[in-house]
């Protein structure tokens, strides 16, 4: 159904285009390629053009439309010159944190972080509130806007909300600077956590969490987002804590005997998970995801027992696939993080797609193998085989949108090693 849907949407965006062959409509069309797969296709529509664009919010809009199919450096100079004429506001908030993409995932970390860090600060205070609680009555906004927390705002002796930004996987990489945070004498955090990790916090006096934007954040002394604590504490693009001390497998979950069956740790094959879709519909879409038919290449290594992870359903083309490979289907053992963290620490290694879960096994420093979009989350940098943000992660490129063939091939003859690295 969703191919169909994208293809209706091709074919008018094409027909609008033909008709009209402005800005508006190119970059139309160009999306509909994007949505469709078709990744080349809409490159080239932005690169031709590059040189058409009238004004700096042409600029602007041809710039991010580039960051969402990994032409960074092109992007790059599109924002920059968009920027010098840019009006305050909103847009312009969006303009900027778009560059900041651009320079991150160039390498350019320096760059990158001056802009990142100057759009969390107190000018922008309106705007970031604006942007990330759009429906909001305009009460709580100017509430949020009042007890925002600045970057070099004291915490001693304050309570603190850290409300929820990005998704699960964003939470647990972020939740690193909470620490930080106490450690500078904030006396109590309250963090906006959703339900299903709410399992995978570790107690601290200190510590509550909510998996709502309520009262109890609204009453903290200042309030701030994972995101704003990453421009705070973040200096370089290497970070200490590895790992999130806020993060672990609660000591008294127990994997009901028949999954522990299922995972028996003397089965002499390499247990590795796999996770190959993401349902969030995240702007990486439809690129960060695969189809688990372009895995057959390593589900045909014999040395291993491949597990599932996927939570969202099986097509029966996928179920077809584990009855050929002997997949084991773990979903009906997953209901929280806590089981899917108790889970992947009984794996020898977990091979993922950029989701909550992979960022759950790095933090809980077990080996994940993650399978990076050429268009990924700037949080990647430039970065090839290893991160700085987790040890026992490494990271598997498309070298081109929307082929995998290079990652896949490269984790193949990795997977044929000896030993997991």
């Amino acid at each position: 159904m969703q191919q169909l849907i994208n293809e209706e949407a091709l074919v008018s965006a094409y027909a609008t285009y033909l008709n009209q062959a402005d800005f508006a409509s190119a970059m139309s069309w160009c999306r509909a390629l994007r949505l469709a797969g078709r990744a080349d296709e809409a490159q080239d529509i932005c690169l031709r053009w590059t040189d058409k664009v009238d004004g700096a919010f042409e600029c602007a809009q041809l710039g991010i439309d580039m960051n969402y199919l990994g032409m960074f450096a092109q992007s790059e100079a599109q924002l920059s010159a968009a920027a010098e004429s840019f009006p305050y506001g909103t847009n312009r908030h969006l303009l900027m944190s778009e560059l900041a993409i651009a320079k991150y995932r160039l390498g350019k970390y320096h760059e990158a972080h001056e802009i990142f860090r100057s759009l969390r600060d107190r000018g922008e205070s309106e705007n970031l509130v604006r942007l990330l609680y759009p429906v909001s009555s305009d009460e709580v906004l100017q509430h949020l806007q009042r007890k925002l927390l600045a970057l070099s705002d004291p915490v001693a002796g304050r309570r603190v909300g850290i409300l929820q930004e990005g998704g699960i996987g964003d939470l647990i990489m972020y939740s690193r600077y909470v620490e930080r945070l106490l450690e500078e004498g904030a006396s109590s955090v309250c963090i906006q956590v959703p339900a299903s990790l709410h399992g995978c916090i570790r107690t601290d006096p200190r510590v509550t969490v909510v998996d709502r934007l309520d009262a109890e954040i609204l009453e903290c002394d200042d309030i701030t987002t994972m995101f704003s604590l990453f421009a705070r504490y973040q200096i370089s693009p290497y970070f200490p804590n590895t790992k999130s001390s806020m993060i672990a497998v609660p000591a008294c979950h127990v994997l009901p005997a028949s999954l522990t069956t299922l995972m028996d740790d003397q089965a002499p094959k390499r247990k590795v998970g796999l996770i190959w879709r993401s349902a969030s519909g995240v702007r990486q879409e439809p690129y960060r995801s695969l189809d688990l038919g372009e895995l057959v290449p390593l589900l045909e290594n014999p040395s291993c027992r491949f597990f599932s992870l996927q939570v969202d359903g099986l097509s029966e083309a996928e179920k077809a696939l584990f009855a050929e490979h002997d997949i084991v289907d773990l979903s009906p053992y997953l209901d929280t993080f806590a089981d899917t963290a108790a889970v992947i620490q009984k794996l020898d290694l977990l091979i993922s797609v950029d989701t909550g879960p992979a960022h759950l096994a790095a933090t809980l420093d077990c080996p994940i193998w993650l399978l990076l979009s050429q268009a990924c989350d700037s949080r990647w940098y430039d970065s090839q085989r290893f991160t700085p943000w987790y040890t026992s992660m490494r990271l598997f490129r498309q070298r081109r949108l929307g082929d995998w063939s290079a990652p896949l091939h490269d984790a193949k003859e990795a997977l044929a090693r000896p030993v997991i690295d």
